[in-house]
């Protein structure tokens, strides 16, 4: 599951009013690269919370393999500022690194937890399963 996933993803439990962003608890992850493509990225930027990919960064860091900078390119995951810049669509090296984030960075096996509930929803092989049982709808 790619972080542009996860950051469209969030627990729609009964009784929860705060279940985004999920809380990613990873047990493997990947970095592989793909194609980098300006335009689309651009494009994907407004439909992505900023706020949120930055909690995700720091879920993603604590990966003990990415935090030891292992099983990523040489200079590690990237920083991002803490706002995102106005003139964002000009900017090529701060698209290049939403790039990398956003369709790079992949959680193949692991946890989505709810903030507010504690619910944990699997990631198996790269797909998230958010189906509620029951009595959570």
């Amino acid at each position: 599951m790619r972080l542009l996933t996860h950051n469209l993803l969030q627990c729609n439990k009964k009784g929860v009013t705060n279940g985004f962003p999920l809380i990613i608890r990873p047990v493997q992850m990947k970095y592989e690269e793909s194609p980098y493509d300006k335009d689309f990225t651009a494009a994907m930027i407004p439909k992505v919370q900023y706020d949120a990919l930055l909690k995700a960064l720091q879920w993603v860091r604590e990966y003990p393999p990415f935090a030891n900078g292992e099983a990523l390119p040489p200079g590690g995951l990237p920083e991002l500022p803490p706002v995102l810049p106005q003139e964002y669509e000009g900017d090529d090296n701060l698209l290049r690194r939403l790039h990398f984030l956003l369709f790079d960075i992949h959680l193949v096996e692991g946890k989505l937890v709810c903030p507010e509930s504690g619910r944990e929803f699997p990631v198996n092989d790269r797909i998230p399963n958010m189906l509620l049982n029951d009595d959570e709808v």
